[in-house]
């Protein structure tokens, strides 16, 4: 039978995946990271202007809200090129950046019915099996123009660059001056947000002091994190590869964590006002990735 071949022109095919902008390469692999995460349980009423117009509805255990923030240490291992001359060659062949995302907890509206509910507890010990419940980022403050540039035109994240104050909790210990060596170890995570245009204010500092806490190894892995792209809604997925303690707080646990508001009028500080204010937190996760190479103290051969 003979085959007759059509003149007509095939509409062109929509793009199955959105698209990755030069000069970036996709997936991203940390080379190392650290992260501290608060949660906070809080009225469902709070949330619902912040995901107007987004597509998600908010994740709800309890019929409350969950809103987060977690603060992120992480650096990346980059190469400069294929067959590059060694004089074009980066001057340093890896990176550090330091970023804090304000979260709600959502799901796209359109795939409510596949919905399961859950409490919050079974959702940061990795209970969410569908792997809906995501973050819709409502800022994310980072140090970072190439971390800056990449969430947002990758992810669609509502990023701004500003600097960070930070007392992270560390495997290297810290020492006085004393005639004695006597290494200390810093057990309190602490980290500050400062205004992008005058770094002597803060946005919000946050405190978390866990001693005495016991946690749960949990790992929501892989986390689900909401944005837009094209002007449509975009998820794409995080994975963190170990472990991470998580610490449920009771009412008096929750003293665990100090939060207090700086005198920045920027617009973040105002939302986490009205997101978080008269609300304890209700779980605090912690997590290290693990050292590489571990250098000892000298000694006498």
């Amino acid at each position: 039978m003979p085959i007759t071949m059509s003149n007509q022109t095939s509409p062109v095919a929509k793009e199955a995946l959105p698209s990755v902008p030069y000069p970036f390469t996709m997936p991203f692999y940390y080379a190392s990271l650290t992260n501290v995460g608060v949660f906070y349980a809080v009225p469902k009423e709070r949330v619902i202007p912040y995901l107007k117009d987004t597509g998600l509805l908010p994740a709800l255990f309890n019929d409350q809200a969950l809103v987060s923030f977690n603060f992120q240490l992480y650096s990346g291992q980059f190469a400069s090129g294929i067959d590059v001359p060694p004089e074009q060659w980066s001057s340093c062949g890896a990176a550090i950046t330091q970023e804090l995302e304000l979260n709600i907890v959502a799901y796209p509206e359109k795939r409510k019915s596949q919905i399961e509910p859950i409490s919050y507890q079974d959702y940061l010990e990795n209970g969410d099996q569908t792997k809906l419940y995501g973050n819709h980022r409502v800022w994310v403050p980072c140090d970072a123009d190439i971390a800056i540039a990449a969430g947002m035109q990758l992810f669609g994240e509502p990023k701004f660059k500003t600097s960070f104050k930070v007392n992270l909790a560390s495997q290297n210990p810290v020492r006085n001056n004393t005639p004695h060596y006597n290494p200390e170890w810093v057990s309190t995570w602490g980290f500050r947000v400062d205004d992008p245009t005058d770094s002597n204010q803060a946005i919000f500092t946050c405190v978390v002091n866990t001693a005495g806490l016991t946690p749960i190894p949990g790992n929501f892995s892989p986390i689900t994190e909401y944005g837009t792209h094209d002007k449509q809604m975009i998820g794409c997925r995080w994975n963190i590869l170990q472990p991470m303690p998580t610490y449920f707080l009771n009412e008096s646990a929750s003293q665990a964590v100090t939060l207090t508001m700086g005198t920045s009028s920027h617009p973040m500080k105002q939302d986490m006002e009205n997101l978080l204010s008269n609300v304890n937190p209700v779980a605090v996760r912690t997590y290290n990735s693990q050292p590489a190479a571990i250098q000892s103290r000298a000694y006498y051969p």
